[in-house]
């Protein structure tokens, strides 16, 4: 066994961004001493970024997590727990070198084959398809050996993210057949729709994520249960074998877990090949597997959506992770995770929420102040973070990053003060779901607008000549995608304006005038690319179709939308 070297907590390995917009590198330490200083992580990928910050989190949660709204709020004046979490680091170092020793930070010292086969780098850089490396920037010397700091973040990001498939059968897991390791699905984080909140630095990002273990539908553990710390405080090394933890599993030995334990996951197990000097390669394996089904309890970050064919499996409530679809905005995911009053009928014919928000969010939301006053920011920025995946999951098909700047007045943390009554707080908490309720709704027109010109455009392609199967359907999508291009800053712009003073209706009735507008300007540009032949028209065998008929169903249908009467004002301010 070599000497352990190339301490995380020391050797810069992680890009980020100043406040100032300089990029470079730092170690661990440096990142917790200068959160303050900090605007972001800067890695390769946003889901390199997310990656590594859930591990930063993981361990504010270790040494401080807030048991009550009270400890969040001196939490949130005090800043983040620097000092603890610089403290646990140094007692931690040696489960923080990245090569050698019986500790190799998320990593097995022993992990082979019974071939003793070693992998390429494409296994776990994942802007290089498998397999598929001619259709890659990426090759070459590239692929045969990066640096141990580009290693370290390719490792915790294959931890989190690594798609599923039949990986190399260690020596030592029961579980392989044939040495190979079959399928348990992707790491943790693949399953997840994650959001993020992002404050002016990273000191503010790291307390607003750091949230009491009982918020939402939490249940996260305490510290003093075995499971209670990150993953690399286990007194034992590391080994092949590997467990199915999964809560809902009747083959697995579910435990409670604690959100540290949860947010360093080990998903693989894994072992670089190189040292100081640079990574030539890479054992990877199958590690601890997590269904996640109805794991809301215990994970803070992500979305989460109503099951039926799940619930029904199970015969009872289950909720699954809530991932985003790479073609829509963020802002068509607010009815998602913004409170509301959004049900359907569960397997057991009763009604069930549909989606529940992250954690964090739900207690945002649902944050009293208790009679402490804060200053709290009035407008908060979310970043959404998820990978799409290929057929089976087993290759990277997209990455999904949005941003969105939310009103602190859809998340009433702000308006609990001690000189308010119950009443007045009712009030308020009855002003904020109408306020949601309101969003949630002009979304929905959005998408139904965006129908609506999607037939328009459907129709003209038959009046031009389209025929046969799925004949306008590619016009149909070509549509809405420009639709939703064109009023993508708008809606941010409409939303981001919304405040405590604003009036539901007043905003509802801004926004309909200006979607109207959008819409009636999309259909002008429809009609004149349409060749002249459609004006005449022609049997498309859903009926006669020419441009004057198109235009009457679009008419009907948006005026069926927005009658008239609520269009008698001048555009919005």
């Amino acid at each position: 066994m070599k000497d352990p070297e190339y301490n995380l907590l020391d050797e810069p390995w992680i890009p980020i961004r100043l406040l100032d917009g300089t990029i470079m590198n730092v170690g661990l330490l440096e990142l917790v001493e200068r959160t303050s200083d900090i605007a972001d992580l800067a890695c390769e990928l946003p889901t390199q970024n997310i990656a590594i910050q859930r591990l930063l989190l993981a361990i504010a949660y270790r040494v401080a997590t807030p048991s009550n709204e009270h400890e969040w709020a001196r939490q949130w004046n005090e800043g983040a727990p620097t000092d603890r979490m610089l403290e646990y680091l140094e007692e931690c170092r040696d489960r923080f070198y990245l090569f050698g020793g019986r500790y190799p930070f998320m990593q097995v010292t022993d992990l082979r084959t019974e071939k003793d086969a070693v992998s390429g780098l494409e296994k776990i850089i994942a802007d290089v398809p498998n397999g598929e490396q001619f259709f890659t920037t990426r090759h070459g010397k590239a692929l045969a050996k990066i640096s141990a700091a580009e290693a370290a973040r390719w490792l915790v990001h294959v931890q989190a993210y690594d798609p599923s498939g039949i990986r190399s059968g260690a020596v030592g897991d029961s579980q392989v057949k044939g040495g190979k390791g079959y399928p348990i699905g992707p790491s943790w984080c693949g399953h997840l729709g994650i959001v993020w909140l992002k404050g002016k630095n990273l000191d503010e990002s790291l307390v607003l994520n750091l949230v009491p273990s009982d918020a939402g539908n939490l249940r996260g553990v305490s510290a003093a249960t075995q499971w209670g710390g990150c993953t690399w405080e286990d007194d034992e090394p590391e080994t092949a074998e590997r467990g199915d933890y999964s809560l809902l599993d009747s083959a697995g030995t579910p435990r409670p877990i604690s959100i540290p334990r949860l947010l360093t996951w080990h998903s693989r197990r894994v072992r670089l090949i190189g040292d100081v000097s640079g990574v030539t390669g890479v054992v990877l394996a199958q590690g601890d597997k997590l269904a996640p089904q109805q794991m809301q309890q215990y994970e803070p970050l992500s979305l989460w959506r109503y099951s039926m064919p799940q619930s029904q499996k199970f015969k009872q409530d289950v909720y699954m992770p809530n991932k985003f679809k790479s073609e829509r905005a963020l802002w068509r995911n607010l009815p998602e995770f913004l409170p509301g009053e959004m049900e359907i009928e569960g397997a057991d014919k009763r009604l069930k929420d549909k989606f529940f928000p992250s954690a964090t969010l739900l207690f945002h939301y649902g944050f009293e102040m208790s009679g402490v006053k804060i200053a709290y920011p009035k407008r908060m920025r979310i970043q959404a973070v998820g990978v799409v995946y290929g057929p089976k999951e087993s290759t990277f098909e997209d990455i999904y990053f949005d941003e969105l700047m939310m009103p602190v007045a859809l998340m009433p943390a702000e308006k609990h003060e001690c000189d308010k009554t119950s009443d007045q707080i009712d009030k308020e908490n009855e002003k904020l779901k109408e306020l949601c309720n309101t969003v949630n709704e002009q979304v929905r027109t959005t998408e139904n607008v965006a129908q609506i010109l999607g037939t328009l455009a459907a129709n003209l392609a038959r009046a031009a000549g389209e025929s046969g199967d799925g004949a306008g359907d590619g016009a149909r999508e070509r549509a809405k995608q420009h639709f939703y291009a064109r009023v993508d800053d708008p809606f941010r712009q409409w939303l981001a304006n919304i405040d405590e003073d604003s009036k539901p209706s007043e905003i509802a009735q801004g926004w309909k005038r200006s979607l109207r507008a959008f819409a009636q300007e999309t259909a002008a540009e429809l009609v004149a690319s349409t060749p002249s032949s459609a004006i005449i028209g022609r049997e498309t065998g859903w009926g006669f179709m020419n441009v004057g008929t198109a235009e009457n169903y679009f008419n009907s249908a948006i005026n069926k939308l927005f009658p008239v009467q609520e269009n008698t004002q001048e555009g919005t301010k």
